[in-house]
């Protein structure tokens, strides 16, 4: 699973990374997390507006704007998507 932390914010992006690598631990799945804060490239992309979001194997999950993901958030969504998968 390949994850991608889209956001501007450095202190929002080290927690959210932290929390889903917390929830995957949890979960014993494996994968990798890497983050974009590139504001320009996140402007074409059309997600500054919506900062933080997830890409998740080309998908794209965000909750409430300018929020950090609690680790039971990501627990949520890992678990649903494994679930999916």
């Amino acid at each position: 699973m390949d994850i991608v932390i889209w956001d501007i914010d450095a202190r929002r992006i080290e927690v959210i990374d932290r929390n889903l690598r917390l929830a995957m631990k949890q979960l014993g799945m494996r994968g990798r997390v890497t983050s974009m804060s590139e504001p320009p490239l996140l402007g074409r992309m059309g997600l500054l507006d919506r900062v933080p979001v997830l890409e998740i194997d080309g998908c794209y999950w965000s909750l409430k704007n300018n929020s950090i993901m609690s680790q039971e958030q990501c627990l949520t969504l890992l678990s649903r998507l494994r679930q999916s998968g």
